[in-house]
């Protein structure tokens, strides 16, 4: 019973196109740019967590599930520790990328790539 019940939903939904020359050049472009908007937006909630683990010093940011935030979010990081100077004993260099990952994110948000009006 619940194997005809899982074909009939199976059979129900129409799956997309796995052709590339079923879509447009805008289409698949615009795929592009928000794959790489989630990506990003992945990549933020991971430097979130990596700077937000940093605040507590009983957690051993180098044992196997936290090193691995280390290693992922370090030479983005360290890209912004030789531009921003400390100001004041504070480094900004973390929220000046933040900043800067924010506003890539919101660049390709506001991306859209149509087609060529036909005369």
């Amino acid at each position: 019973m619940t194997d005809t019940l899982m074909l009939m939903v199976v059979a129900s939904f129409e799956w997309p196109s796995l052709n590339p020359n079923d879509y447009t050049r805008a289409e698949m472009l615009n795929l592009l740019v928000t794959a790489m908007v989630a990506g990003l937006r992945q990549y933020y909630w991971i430097l979130t967590l990596r700077l937000s683990i940093q605040w507590f010093p009983n957690i051993n940011p180098y044992i196997h599930p936290m090193y691995s935030l280390l290693h992922a979010t370090d030479f983005f990081l360290k890209e912004f520790d030789d531009i921003v100077p400390t100001v004041l004993g504070m480094d900004m260099s973390s929220m000046c990328a933040f900043i800067f990952l924010e506003w890539i994110i919101r660049t390709l948000e506001s991306i859209t790539f149509t087609e060529p009006p036909i005369f």
